[in-house]
């Protein structure tokens, strides 16, 4: 009620309020999503309309999505810790502490760095086809020069191989063009450096990896997966493969999706 009421102020003063940069919906136990490079919080608008009816949902915008100027830089990239630090502090200030934190792609170790921040505020990681290592190199400096001569061509190329259909190539492709070239190079910039180090063994809580595509039936292969990913030294992983997904599980199988998340959910109340 306060709040709408300052906002009238603001309004009758001439005055324009600061765009929400996040969304919060529904009544229950907390959960938060964080999106992945070159989206926004809309690409959890599905999956958090079948949660809030006993969920307080939180969607929200990484800076430099939607209206939000870029994020603080690090040697030229995005600060992820300080992004997770505003994330942590965000989870206080509005009351859904302890919650399960849920972060897709590039979201992943945001939230994870989040949780190293403030473990008490979490009760549950879920990692959405992530990773929690740096990216090498060579798969993200085409990318970066690719932007810079033609960003359109450059994201439908890149996220056409990680899309199950056309449709999904451009709506995720429309949202990342509206985020300015230089706040994506900084993102991807700062996805090749490891924010990590010794700290991924002090992620005691739950995590979940929901993994787009097949398990790997090889036990050896399975492994080095977990490796690459940086997921490995996790002491208390659980692998959920979506063997009918591309990179967007909550896109591609929904009604699992759903069912998976709130499947962990219920294995937090039992550990």
């Amino acid at each position: 009620m306060l709040r709408t009421l300052f906002a009238v102020l603001l309004l009758a003063l001439g005055l324009e309020a600061a765009p929400p940069f996040h969304t919060k919906e529904g009544q229950g136990p907390g959960i938060l999503f964080i999106h992945g490079f070159g989206g926004n919080r809309e690409v959890w608008k599905e999956v958090s309309a079948a949660l809030v009816r006993d969920h307080t949902v939180i969607r929200v915008d990484l800076p430099g999505s939607g209206e939000r100027p870029g994020p603080a830089l690090v040697e030229g990239g995005a600060d992820f810790r300080a992004i997770a630090r505003d994330l942590a502090e965000l989870v206080a200030r509005e009351g859904i502490a302890p919650c399960i934190v849920v972060g897709h792609s590039m979201g992943g170790p945001i939230a994870a760095l989040a949780v190293l921040e403030a473990p008490e505020r979490f009760r549950g990681l879920v990692l959405v086809d992530s990773f929690l290592t740096a990216l090498p190199v060579p798969l993200v400096e085409p990318i970066l020069q690719g932007l810079d001569k033609d960003a359109s061509a450059t994201l439908e190329g890149f996220y056409g191989s990680m899309t199950a259909h056309e449709a999904q190539r451009d709506r995720i492709v429309a949202e990342a063009l509206q985020v300015p070239v230089p706040v994506l190079q900084a993102y991807l910039k700062g996805m090749i450096r490891d924010p990590f180090g010794s700290r991924r063994t002090d992620l005691k809580l739950p995590v979940a990896q929901f993994a787009a595509g097949p398990a790997e039936s090889d036990a050896v292969k399975a492994r080095a997966r977990l490796t690459q990913a940086g997921l490995d030294a996790l002491p208390r992983l659980r692998v959920v493969p979506f063997p009918k997904s591309r990179h967007w599980p909550m896109w591609d199988e929904p009604e699992r999706f759903l069912a998976e998340l709130r499947a962990f959910e219920a294995g937090l109340a039992i550990r």
